[in-house]
C-alpha cells in the first residue's frame, strides 16, 4: 500500500464493501453488497494515488460520467451491465456494475494459451458485444485480456464505464500510464479512438489468447508503442496447429491503417472463429490414411475372394460336364419310351414326359448306328424313337 492509498472503506454510497477485487492503472474495483436490492455488485472508483493535476482529474471525472451514461444505454448479454453511478463525499465519483463471477482472460493466459474452440467462442461473443456498443455510440478504449471476463454463461466485456485518460502520454512516475500493449497505433500517436481502434485491441488480445504470447511484446511502454507503430506480429497458425487463414485474419485486424481492418468487430470475430474452427491444411492427408488403406485392402480382398470363388465354381461345372461327356461316350444311350402323346414336332419336350426304359444287360460291343427315316420307326433293341431324338439330345448332361 502506497503512502497515498486509503485503507479499505466500509461503505461507498449505500454499498457495503466486502473486499478488493482488483485494481488497474486508474481505478480500483471492490466487491460490495447492495442492501436495498440484496445483491452483490462491483463498485469502481478512481485510484486516490494518481499523480495528476486537478485539471486532468476533473477532465477524467467528466469523461467517466459521459461514458457511464452511454454504457447505461447498451444492453447485451456479453457486456457487464452498469447499474448505478454516484459520488462519495470522500472518495469521489463511483460506478456500480453487475458482479460477474469468473476469472478474466489474463488469468486464464497465465496458465497457457486458450484452445481454438474456446477462443472462437470468445471472438464471436466479444465481437458482437463491441459492435452493439459501437452502434449505440459507445467506445471501450481499453480492450485487453483483463477486461474480458470468462463467466459460466460466456465471455463478458467489462470496464465500459471508465474511459482511458484522454492524453495518452499522461505520465506517472516518469512512465506511460499503463502499458499500451493492446492499443491501436493511431490511439497511441494522437489519441484517435474509434470502433476500428477497439477492433485492433480486440485482435491483439485474441492473438495472445491463441498463441499464448503478445503480438507486441515488451515491458517498456515506449518500446512497445514503437513496435505497434512499425512492426507486424509474426504468423502463429503453423506453430499453434490452426488453419493458415487465421494469420490472414489477424494481419487484417492488426493493420496499421484503420481503413484496412474489418468493417466491424463482429465481422472480425466471425472471420477469426471460422478460421479457428476449420481443420488446419497441414493436417489434411495428401496420401490415403490408414483407414482408407485398410478399406481398400478389405475391398480388394473381398473382390479377389469373389473372383476366386466364381472361378472355382466355373471350374467345377466344367469338370462335371467333361466327366458326364466322357461317360456318355463310353456307354450307349439308354432307350426311352414315350408314356403319353408327344407335343407338336419341334416343341421342346419337358423332362416329365419321358420315362427311361428298363436297363438291359450291358454289352461289350458298341451298338450299330441307327438310321432315322420320316416313317414311324420300328422299335428295336438299342433303337431310338425319332420323335424323341431332339429330346434325347436335349436331355444330355444338363437336362438329364
Amino acid at each position: 500500500m502506497s503512502k497515498h492509498e486509503r485503507p479499505l472503506p466500509d461503505e461507498i454510497g449505500r454499498y457495503r464493501i466486502v473486499r478488493l477485487l482488483g485494481q488497474g492503472a486508474m481505478g480500483r474495483v471492490y466487491l460490495a453488497h447492495d442492501p436495498v436490492l440484496d445483491r452483490d455488485v462491483a463498485v469502481k472508483l478512481l485510484r486516490d494515488d494518481l499523480n495528476i493535476d486537478p485539471t486532468q482529474k476533473r477532465a477524467l471525472i467528466d469523461r467517466m460520467r459521459q461514458e457511464a451514461r452511454a454504457s447505461a444505454r447498451v444492453s447485451h448479454p456479453n457486456i457487464v451491465s452498469l447499474f448505478d453511478m454516484g459520488e462519495d463525499a470522500e472518495l469521489g465519483l463511483f460506478l456500480v456494475f453487475e458482479y460477474v463471477e469468473g476469472a478474466n482472460l489474463k488469468g486464464k493466459l497465465e496458465r497457457g494459451a486458450v484452445g481454438p474452440l474456446l477462443c472462437s467462442r470468445i471472438a464471436r461473443e466479444v465481437g458482437s458485444a463491441l459492435t452493439t456498443a459501437h452502434g449505440a455510440g459507445v467506445l471501450h478504449r481499453d480492450i485487453k485480456p483483463e477486461n474480458i471476463i470468462l463467466s459460466k454463461t460466456g465471455a463478458k466485456v467489462a470496464d465500459f464505464g471508465i474511459a482511458r485518460v484522454p492524453d495518452s502520454t499522461l505520465t506517472r512516475d516518469g512512465g506511460l500510464l499503463g502499458t499500451p500493449a493492446y492499443s491501436a497505433p493511431e490511439a497511441i500517436s494522437n489519441g484517435a479512438f474509434s470502433p476500428s481502434s477497439d477492433q485492433f485491441s480486440m485482435a491483439a488480445s485474441l492473438y495472445e489468447a491463441v498463441s499464448g504470447r503478445r503480438a507486441f511484446p515488451g515491458e517498456d511502454a515506449v518500446a512497445v508503442a514503437s513496435r505497434i507503430s512499425t512492426e507486424e506480429p509474426p504468423p502463429i497458425a503453423e506453430v499453434c496447429g490452426v488453419d493458415a487463414h487465421v494469420d490472414t485474419v489477424f494481419a487484417r485486424a492488426l493493420s496499421k491503417n484503420p481503413r484496412s481492418r474489418y468493417s466491424s468487430c463482429e465481422e472480425f470475430g466471425e472471420a477469426l472463429a471460422e478460421g479457428l474452427e476449420a481443420s488446419p491444411r497441414s493436417a489434411m492427408p495428401t496420401l490415403p490414411d490408414e483407414r482408407h488403406r485398410r478399406e481398400v485392402v478389405d475391398t480388394s480382398s473381398s473382390r479377389g475372394t469373389r473372383i476366386a470363388v466364381g472361378g472355382a465354381a466355373v471350374g467345377a461345372l466344367v469338370a462335371i460336364a467333361a466327366f458326364r461327356l466322357t461317360a456318355q461316350l463310353r456307354e450307349p444311350p439308354a432307350p426311352v419310351i414315350v408314356t403319353s402323346a408327344a407335343p407338336d414336332a419341334g416343341a421342346e419336350m419337358p423332362v416329365a414326359w419321358l420315362e427311361p426304359a428298363p436297363k438291359k444287360r450291358k454289352r461289350r460291343r458298341h451298338p450299330k448306328p441307327t438310321t432315322i427315316t420320316d416313317a414311324e420307326p420300328k422299335q428295336e433293341d438299342g433303337g431310338v424313337d425319332a420323335a424323341n431324338a431332339d429330346a434325347t439330345s436335349g436331355a444330355g448332361p444338363d437336362g438329364g
